[in-house]
């Protein structure tokens, strides 16, 4: 996986999640632009989390990862959201690994279940940050959560 920077995060969000479009639509209309005008970021708010927050934490990824039953397309969304969490960890620059963890990784404490469908999704560098989350916040740590996930090979 290749780390998304604060410049690269518009193209990617979009090429891995075209899901968000419609939710960036929304964003930009509000700013009387088109969608296709938002080529980054701040062109429709004040930091990537606040934009992430937006078209795709609220409206698409957390629903899903705290839905009882997921379905194909709804585990294939969540396994491109991982993956753009990945990349957001591994960014060049360092920027987007602090709205990783504010805007996803963070959230995954809300309850039990969510903390596993997270751990059944997350890549290397995700799962690092959470498991290093749960031991900060002294929170027991299953076992079956420190080997990689079957979705990382």
């Amino acid at each position: 996986m290749q780390g998304i920077s604060s410049d690269d995060l518009v193209p990617q969000l979009l090429r891995l999640i075209p899901e968000v479009y419609p939710f960036m639509e929304e964003k930009a209309e509000r700013e009387d632009l088109a969608a296709a005008q938002v080529t980054h970021w701040d062109k429709i708010d004040l930091t990537p989390m606040n934009f992430l927050s937006d078209v795709l934490v609220y409206p698409l990824f957390k629903p899903l990862m705290k839905a009882p039953e997921i379905g194909e397309d709804a585990e294939d969304l969540l396994k491109r959201c991982f993956e753009f969490i990945e990349a957001l960890e591994e960014d060049p620059t360092g920027v987007l690994v602090t709205t990783a963890y504010f805007s996803f990784v963070e959230f995954f404490l809300e309850s039990r279940e969510v903390l596993e469908r997270a751990f059944q999704f997350a890549w290397p560098k995700t799962r690092a940050e959470m498991l290093s989350m749960l031991r900060g916040w002294n929170i027991p740590v299953d076992p079956a959560w420190e080997g990689p996930a079957g979705e990382m090979l």
